[in-house]
């Protein structure tokens, strides 16, 4: 009788993305320079969840690790983004200063919509004219309501932009964090909604 020999499956590696799905392209022009330096080893660990091996010393042997690695990270598209009623759609710029562990600080931005329900748009409207307040004061009320919730309710999925400052200061956290969009912007969207759903707040604005 003779013994039949299994092999094992031929064992298959394939890379999960590209190198830019990973990290932006200021990132990866810094990993070209440096990429030894352990605050950006500390930064690849915090983008992609992994630290590299003590062998990655040079860039390529870098870009393959992450290539077989790490996966893409995966973006929201505002586009597809379909509002829950009739209500009225913001875009919102972000910007902010992040701090994390490697000691570092940079500038980051990002952009989303944010969506006021015809509820919630409606209730401001009457409150605002019940008060004696035009289309002004409506504006200035979305406009502060803007500020207070679109970080909460929004996902900018923020891009890093600028030079990478490093300190040795040990903090964690972001400041300076600020929303910017378009009053007009807001005006026009009450406006439209008025006219086309409740003409009769309209002669009141």
């Amino acid at each position: 009788m003779s013994d039949t020999l299994t092999l094992p499956p031929p064992i298959t590696t394939e890379r999960k993305c590209s190198i830019e799905e990973v990290f932006d392209a200021s990132f990866i022009e810094l990993l070209k320079l440096v990429p030894a330096n352990p605050y950006v080893r500390a930064l690849i660990l915090k983008f992609s969840g992994k630290l590299p091996p003590a062998d990655c010393e040079m860039f390529d042997a870098l870009k393959d690790w992450v290539e077989f690695n790490c996966v893409k990270r995966i973006r929201k598209s505002t586009a597809s983004q379909q509002p829950d009623d009739d209500g009225i759609s913001i875009e919102v710029d972000f910007s902010e200063q992040e701090y994390g562990r490697a000691h570092y600080s940079v500038e980051r931005s990002g952009s989303d919509t944010y969506q006021l329900s015809a509820e919630d748009l409606v209730g401001i409207i009457r409150d605002n004219i019940a008060d004696g307040g035009a289309i002004s004061a409506v504006v200035e009320a979305i406009a502060k309501r803007i500020d207070d919730d679109a970080w909460n309710e929004c996902d900018p999925n923020l891009d890093d932009y600028g030079e990478y400052e490093y300190s040795d200061h040990d903090s964690n956290g972001a400041d300076n964090s600020e929303t910017k969009f378009s009053r007009e912007h807001i005006r026009n969207a009450v406006l439209r909604f008025v006219q086309e759903n409740h003409p009769e707040l309209a002669a009141e604005l």
